[in-house]
């Protein structure tokens, strides 16, 4: 339950995983079609070992999903469970090293991509801390690799704004051993999923039947939903170039771009868009660049961009997302004219009604074997060239045992694209991660044109 408000239902939802939940969780296949991230949050300081070893006791009391692992049932007639692992051991999840030499950010980002590289035990709670020092000026980080099963982008700013409000009086006596005895509720549960999942086995069959009331009820309204199906299952024709192969998608390399909140917001508005439209209109124009620099045309690529479907009702964590895809108009040059026709895909997208109609089919693919679920996961995301998130943070500053949060970055994997740039925002700055497959793009020089296709887009915000 929320720290906040004890009513609330426990973060992360229920005890099943949802159907979103489910697909990530057995279609995952570690790193090539991965969905497994990280996020890395940089301090202006460096924390006590021992104080940090008791926040995380005092996190995980508050959130009890995190000495949990999944379960999957004894048949497959439903989503996989979440019960407490009677074996959980912090020291397992918690590790510290120390950063070599000048401890520059680039050793940082390497370290942090090879933490995320490493599979998640799936026996075990699926995340992973690791404390980072030696950052240069005294500065250290700490890197939490995590499962998607776990929590989407908005779930991480719900986890991290709670726990960074927490003071050090706060973590005070949480001492005790998070290693529990749950052996007995362990293997209850699984076994009752059995009969549980029978008697519940009728709701696929009630939803069908509900969609199909609806329809002779509605007939008008349900001619434009299925309208809306074809459009969002439209297959977007990928981009021609070479330079945007699938490649294996293993060879990860991470890189982070900044930029004042407020000018990004001011350089939507120049053309009266919105944040998103300038930072997406800033990635694809820094991927034309890097075609110009190699002598290739670029055409309009496929993004695959996330929406929240969070609802004010909804379990704080967990996941609540739908993937629009569309293609995006990096072949135009003019960055304000980018921003203009991306703003009018965007518009037109996000009214589909069918949006989230994945929604309505995962049910039927979670229940089927998992040698045919997961290449109709990775065929579905193998249809973009890149993957763009932009996750609405933390809008003040944040303290981790009183040591000041100067960045947060988010670290998607690849599954189905050779590069994901996510935003994440934190008290005034738009700070970016950026993931690209080594053996597809030149890492450096990528990353000096993304930010070269920032600060074009933050021109158009003036002085």
């Amino acid at each position: 339950m929320s720290v906040e408000n004890p009513s609330e239902p426990p973060w992360g939802g229920g005890q099943e995983m949802t159907e979103l939940e489910s697909t990530m969780w057995r279609a995952n296949r570690h790193p090539e079609n991965s969905t497994q991230g990280g996020v890395l949050e940089v301090l202006d300081g460096t924390p006590d070992w021992d104080e940090l070893v008791a926040w995380h006791r005092f996190g995980l009391e508050q959130y009890p999903r995190f000495t949990q692992k999944v379960v999957e049932p004894a048949l497959p007639v439903g989503p996989p469970v979440w019960v407490d692992d009677p074996e959980f051991d912090l020291d397992h999840h918690l590790t510290r090293v120390r950063l070599d030499g000048a401890g520059t950010m680039e050793q940082l980002l390497d370290v942090a991509r090879d933490a995320a590289l490493v599979p998640l035990d799936a026996a075990r709670a699926p995340w992973r801390g690791v404390f980072i020092e030696g950052l240069e000026g005294g500065r250290s980080a700490y890197f939490l690799v995590v499962h998607h099963c776990l929590m989407d982008g908005h779930g991480s700013v719900q986890l991290l704004a709670d726990l960074h409000g927490r003071d050090r009086k706060a973590v005070e006596g949480a001492t005790r051993s998070t290693r529990r005895d749950g052996s007995a509720n362990t293997w209850a549960v699984a076994a009752g999923q059995v009969v549980g999942r029978a008697r519940r086995a009728p709701r696929l069959a009630t939803r069908t039947l509900g969609l199909a009331v609806r329809a002779l009820r509605d007939p008008a309204g349900s001619v434009g939903f299925v309208g809306s199906v074809g459009r969002v299952l439209a297959q977007p024709q990928p981009s021609e170039s070479p330079l945007l192969s699938s490649g294996a998608r293993t060879n990860w390399q991470y890189g982070v771009l900044s930029c004042d909140l407020g000018r990004l917001k001011a350089a939507g508005r120049s053309v009266g868009g919105t944040i998103n439209d300038a930072y997406v209109s800033a990635v694809l124009g820094g991927l034309r660049r890097y075609h110009e620099a190699h002598g290739e045309p670029i055409g309009d690529v496929v993004i695959n961009m996330p929406v929240s479907m969070r609802g004010n009702d909804d379990p704080r964590g967990g996941n609540r997302f739908a993937a629009a895809f569309l293609n995006a108009p990096s072949s135009v040059v003019d960055p304000a004219e980018r921003m203009r026709v991306l703003r009018s895909q965007v518009q037109r997208i996000s009214k589909e009604p069918a949006l989230d109609f994945f929604s309505i089919v995962l049910p039927v693919l979670n229940r089927a074997p998992v040698q045919l679920l997961t290449p109709l996961f990775t065929g579905m995301q193998n249809r973009t060239d890149v993957t763009i998130s932009n996750v609405p943070g933390i809008r003040h500053e944040v303290k981790m045992l009183g040591v000041p949060v100067s960045g947060i970055y988010y670290f998607g994997p690849l599954p189905g694209s050779p590069v994901m740039v996510v935003l994440y925002s934190l008290n005034g700055s738009a700070h970016i991660g950026i993931n690209c497959d080594g053996d597809v793009f030149d890492p450096s020089e990528l990353f000096a044109h993304l930010q070269d296709g920032l600060d074009e887009i933050l021109a158009l915000a003036g002085p």
